[in-house]
């Protein structure tokens, strides 16, 4: 009677076969892993990070206020939408901000603004969202410190990632926004 367990002969053949077998599940193994991260470091290599500063600065005399927008990541930033709030209620724009500020009785200020909506920044890309120049500029700056001017930036990644910038009391700086 044949015994049921015959013994697998082991040849050069075999073991090599085997060998072979393996190191190609290894090697596909390595090569998908180096495709995961070269995916990972284009994305992070296309990351945007928008940062607004204050400058509070006078030429002349004449006090001058700007809220500076600067795109300090790698990746181009496309603007979505811009919020702004004045004591809890929503304007339309910086416009109607800068009238909500300044009385019609004071002296004419200078608006200058470059934010809007569809605007791509960047990387390293830095300009004046909103300077104003004359009277008016004091009265921004103090309703920016009591914490009476609000605004709320979305933007986008190449990757349609979006982002928040907020200037929201109570709320992450970036926040990131859920699809």
């Amino acid at each position: 009677m044949a015994s049921r367990f015959q013994k697998f002969p082991f040849s050069l053949e075999t073991s090599l076969s085997i060998l072979a077998v393996v190191s190609s599940f290894c090697a596909i193994g390595i090569t998908l892993y180096q495709v995961y991260l070269q995916r990972v470091e284009h994305y992070a290599g296309a990351l945007p990070y928008l940062m607004v500063s204050i400058t509070n600065f006078s030429e002349d005399k004449t006090p001058e206020y700007a809220l500076e927008v600067s795109n300090k990541g790698v990746g181009l930033a496309k603007v979505e939408k811009l919020e702004i709030w004045y004591k809890k209620g929503k304007v339309e724009n910086e416009s109607a901000l800068i009238r909500a500020l300044i009385n019609n009785d004071t002296v004419t200020s200078r608006i200058f603004s470059s934010l809007w909506k569809g605007r791509v920044i960047s990387p390293g890309e830095q300009f004046n969202w909103i300077k104003l120049s004359g009277p008016g500029a004091q009265s921004l700056r103090d309703e920016m410190d009591k914490g009476n001017i609000q605004y709320r930036i979305l933007f986008s990644s190449i990757y349609d990632e979006k982002w928040y910038f907020n200037s929201i009391a109570g709320k992450r700086l970036i926040e990131a926004v859920g699809h």
